[in-house]
């Protein structure tokens, strides 16, 4: 794999990098997407081969190495990336497998004492200096659906928190974050999650009955004000990434 390509692991096929590949999209870097739970993964590239490594969500435990295995291979990778200094990014259950790389706990919320965070909601505690977080301190909201929970260690630099979420972003090194909310969601991107039956019923659950109207109502309320903060958070993950690939 070359130098100038962006590898983004992906679990379910609905949960799609939507706006961390438009972010990409016109830089001049390769990006190729695998799901490792499709089928046979391959063999994966060292992350030093790499301009980026963007590591998605999905709804499996980050700890479930016996019912998916291939999570073990994403975690020595993300530890690879680390050590590589490649810039990578970790979403939902991506920021869950980074922080596992770093030695850090992933809990289920419940033994935490909260159930399923889904919804729009705006983060808290941003750190506004960070390039890649810091934009998001404006964002009226953006849209949480995770139950489990990364637990940070004494050394964790913890960038954004929602109160039943004490780390919602976290920075890993100089080149890597972990993003527990989903920036990547569009409202057309919502539509189809929505229409996955699972994903439907987990929002029910945790919202009630209009679950689905509502989050579509959130999402277009939020949209306006969030796209352009998406924009500059994204940019400069990607500045890293053409920094890296020598463009």
């Amino acid at each position: 794999m070359s130098a100038r390509t962006v590898l983004i692991l992906q679990h379910v096929e609905v949960e799609k990098p939507g706006l961390i590949l438009d972010a990409l999209d016109g830089s001049g870097v390769a990006v190729e997407v695998r799901n490792l739970l499709a089928g046979a993964p391959g063999e994966l590239p060292a992350a030093a081969d790499l301009a980026g490594l963007v590591i998605m969500g999905g709804p499996m435990n980050a700890d479930d190495l016996t019912g998916h295995p291939e999570l073990k291979l994403e975690r020595d990778l993300a530890a690879d990336a680390l050590r590589a200094g490649t810039p990578t990014l970790g979403v939902c259950l991506g920021a869950q497998v980074l922080a596992r790389a770093q030695g850090l706990a992933v809990r289920a919320g419940a033994e935490l004492g909260h159930g399923a965070e889904i919804g729009w909601a705006p983060l808290r505690d941003v750190d506004r200096d960070d390039p890649v977080v810091g934009p998001l301190a404006e964002a009226p909201a953006v849209l949480h659906w995770h139950g489990d929970r990364i637990v940070a260690g004494p050394d964790t630099r913890v960038l954004a928190r929602t109160d039943t979420t004490p780390v919602q972003a976290f920075r890993a090194g100089p080149a890597a974050w972990g993003l527990q909310f989903h920036l990547e969601v569009t409202p057309a991107l919502l539509d189809d999650w929505l229409a996955e039956p699972s994903f439907a019923a987990e929002a029910a659950e945790a919202l009630g009955a209009g679950a689905a109207e509502r989050l579509r109502a959130d999402a277009r309320r939020a949209e306006a004000a969030l796209r352009p903060l998406a924009g500059r958070s994204l940019g400069a993950f990607r500045e890293l990434v053409l920094e890296r690939a020598g463009t």
